[in-house]
């Protein structure tokens, strides 16, 4: 191997669990297990205690004891996301970097299903398919920095190229279905196959090296994460309110991972991890929702991720599990649980055979991950907006989401630093993350 176990895992897995101390440049990808469709999306992901369409099961599985006609469902998302890192110093104060910026645009079907009601001893019983990307990796990173001696005015300052390009996705399948007990209780649970490919390639060069010629270091890895887990929901509806609880299982997946590096400062090499275990965590949300008069749905939902017990384990050549986010021993960590917070709204306007919805929704979304060192928390707050065309058989929605935040982080800025590992860092500094989402669905119920 050319990187010490641990590292190599983590530089595989860095590129889509933000926060990692490897991999600061992929810090704006969001690790919250939202569910899909744009009503959930223009509702700012306040979705438990509604899930009354057929995107219910990933949110809250129980909601799909409201269906009372076969749907089929079609979901697809855009992301625009932007870094822009500042204030980068080196961590002994010899060098400065200038300002730079990142960004990449990706887009794909986010998710899709069918959902089949039926009653079985005069019980309303719903079973569904589906499919859903929960983790788009598909993108192209890209920035240019300059480093400068503060120390000695004389040495010519150094251009620094990096690119981080992904390929894949982490999807999950589910095999759902819900009952409704009573005429107000409804229980309802999922099945949840996931799979994870993708492929990263990373490139840094620096002009002029370390030795005055251009220096460069290159990888690429192929990694697969295979698991399955299981989610179970709750919900209580009355005419004027609803309350939902919903409980994703922790679990251990396969995950593989091999690659090669070359570099000009180092001897060709190679990694093959194939039987480590990654441990996805437990999540448990809790959600409710009024129905006001004027038309007018206001809902809220809380949910909690044990990100202190996301581990990566069976890792040859490391002793026990260490956390994913930063690569410290489970006694150590600096990664955080967290609680999540989701506020919407929603007013139909009714016409004639048809309604529009306007809809709004605001979130504050921290995540686990934070950087080992300087150990400045990364909170994510969201705003959205969102509306569609809905008839009985036919529903078309779109909404926007605005997600940004800022926080203190380190980065690994020089060929030496990519080859040995991530710490010391090359440079500390300031990220502003950014990104919008735009979600469109498509509903169609038989009649």
């Amino acid at each position: 191997m050319f990187l010490r176990p641990r590292a190599a895992a983590l530089a595989a897995l860095g590129t889509w669990l933000a926060g990692s101390a490897v991999a600061f440049a992929q810090s704006d990808i969001s690790l919250n297990r939202a569910g899909s469709g744009a009503r959930a999306a223009g509702m700012g992901n306040a979705f438990i205690a509604v899930s009354d369409d057929g995107t219910a099961a990933s949110w809250n599985p129980a909601g799909l004891a409201q269906l009372r006609q076969t749907e089929f469902s079609l979901v697809y998302g855009v992301s625009d996301r932007h870094l822009q890192f500042s204030a980068l110093r080196s961590t002994d104060d010899r060098f400065a970097f200038t300002s730079h910026g990142a960004g990449d645009t990706s887009g794909s079907i986010d998710f899709a299903s069918a959902a089949l009601p039926f009653e079985i001893a005069g019980k309303p019983i719903t079973v569904q398919g589906g499919w859903q990307r929960l983790y788009q990796l598909s993108g192209r990173i890209g920035g240019t920095t300059r480093r400068v001696a503060l120390l000695d005015e004389s040495a010519p300052p150094v251009a620094i190229d990096r690119l981080d390009q992904l390929d894949g996705g982490i999807n999950v399948l589910s095999l759902a279905g819900a009952v409704k007990l009573t005429g107000h209780l409804a229980l309802g649970t999922s099945v949840n196959f996931w799979r994870g490919d993708w492929s990263e390639q990373v490139s840094l060069v620096e002009q002029p090296g370390p030795d005055g010629e251009t220096a460069f270091f290159s990888a690429h890895s192929e990694d697969k994460v295979r698991g399955t887990n299981a989610a179970l929901g709750l919900l209580v509806t009355y005419p004027s309110w609803s309350a939902g609880l919903v409980h994703h299982w922790p679990f251990w997946a396969s995950y593989q991972t091999k690659g090669y590096r070359r570099s000009s400062e180092a001897p060709e090499g190679t990694v093959d991890i194939r039987d480590a275990r990654f441990r996805f965590p437990r999540s448990f949300g809790v959600g409710a929702a009024g129905r006001l008069p004027s038309r007018w749905t206001i809902a809220a939902s809380i949910t909690y991720d044990d990100w202190t017990d996301a581990v990566i384990d069976r890792v040859p050549g490391v002793d026990g599990p260490f956390n994913f986010l930063d690569g410290e021993p489970v006694e150590i960590t600096t990664t955080r649980d967290t609680v999540s917070f989701n506020l919407g709204a929603e007013h139909l306007f009714v016409l004639d055979g048809s309604v529009i919805p306007l809809r709004l929704g605001f979130g504050w979304e921290p995540q686990g991950g934070m950087d080992p060192i300087v150990r400045d928390p990364i909170d994510y707050h969201l705003a959205s907006i969102g509306t569609g065309y809905n008839t009985n058989a036919f529903k078309l929605d779109a909404a926007v989401q605005l997600r940004w935040a800022a926080f203190d982080g380190t980065a690994p800025l020089s060929v030496e630093r990519m080859l040995a590992g991530p710490r010391p860092p090359d440079a500390t500094g300031r990220a502003n993350s950014r990104e919008w989402r735009v979600k469109v669905s498509a509903i169609y119920r038989l009649p």
